[in-house]
């Protein structure tokens, strides 16, 4: 799983585009809609960790059967904050969100109704924190690992070279602390360009065994950075048993999104 490149390619390669296209391929026929979440004017601090072979090993047996890792999997911790949404139809104020997950190879297809969805970057959800109660209880009742906790997002003074920012997540499912040296915003801020086909697919099974899939979809992409970080687990806690130390590193990414589409199923087969 590449969602670096995603996030920063896509803003780049962007630029060179002179149309962005909206795909209106729908989901597969055995999957049904349970959700929409539709936010704006959104920002992400992400790190990506290339796993090691023992890691590998412990990361597959979290996961479900259906599901495998990549060849080369890595591990994506990511927090975001977004001014609100609405979720499914219902309008949220300021929330902020953080997630945990491993790059896989879904036994489904399903395909994003916002963009043409050319490249995908499948991940399968540790976990899903979250501020808001109406957010938490949607991401609840369609399967994912969620709970409500304390989140903070700090993407650092445009006066610093590298540029610092932090990143913190509460919780038991899967607390975190990220901190990253990135480049400077590799596009002038208030400045975005079209996402040209990146989406995002979040997997889980639910309690009922059966796939869910979340297809996310940023509509345009602004600020993006790139560079390196280092994320810090405690003992005893799910990434620690996983990485097996308290701390590792990887490359680190950041942006900017005017909005983002989440458009989640159920399949029934």
């Amino acid at each position: 799983m590449r969602r670096t490149t995603a996030w920063v390619g896509a803003a780049l390669a962007a630029v060179a585009m002179t149309t962005s296209g909206v795909g209106t391929a729908d989901a597969v026929p055995a999957a049904k809609k349970v959700a929409t979440v539709v936010s704006h004017d959104c920002e992400n601090l992400g790190l990506t960790i290339s796993l090691t072979p023992a890691q590998k090993a412990r990361a597959q047996a979290l996961l479900p059967k259906g599901f495998r890792l990549t060849p080369n999997p890595t591990l994506l911790v990511e927090s975001s904050q977004c001014a609100g949404a609405t979720v499914n139809g219902r309008r949220i104020g300021q929330f902020k969100l953080a997630e945990a997950a491993l790059s896989i190879v879904p036994s489904r297809k399903a395909e994003s109704r916002q963009l043409p969805d050319l490249v995908t970057e499948n991940i399968f959800m540790l976990s899903q924190l979250d501020t808001d109660k109406t957010l938490s209880a949607m991401k609840s009742d369609a399967g994912y690992p969620t709970e409500m906790t304390k989140i903070n997002l700090d993407r650092g003074s445009a006066a610093s070279v590298p540029r610092v920012m932090r990143a913190t997540a509460g919780g038991t499912l899967a607390p975190t602390t990220v901190r990253a040296d990135l480049t400077p915003y590799l596009l002038p801020q208030g400045v975005d360009v079209p996402n040209p086909g990146v989406v995002y697919q979040l997997w889980a099974k639910n309690a009922d065994g059966k796939y869910v899939v979340t297809t996310n979809s940023n509509l345009r992409i602004g600020t993006p950075a790139a560079g390196t970080g280092t994320l810090t687990v405690a003992p005893g806690t799910l990434l620690y048993k996983m990485l097996g130390s308290r701390s590792a590193s990887g490359v680190a990414f950041s942006g900017s999104a005017s909005g983002f589409v989440n458009d989640t199923y159920e399949f029934t087969g």
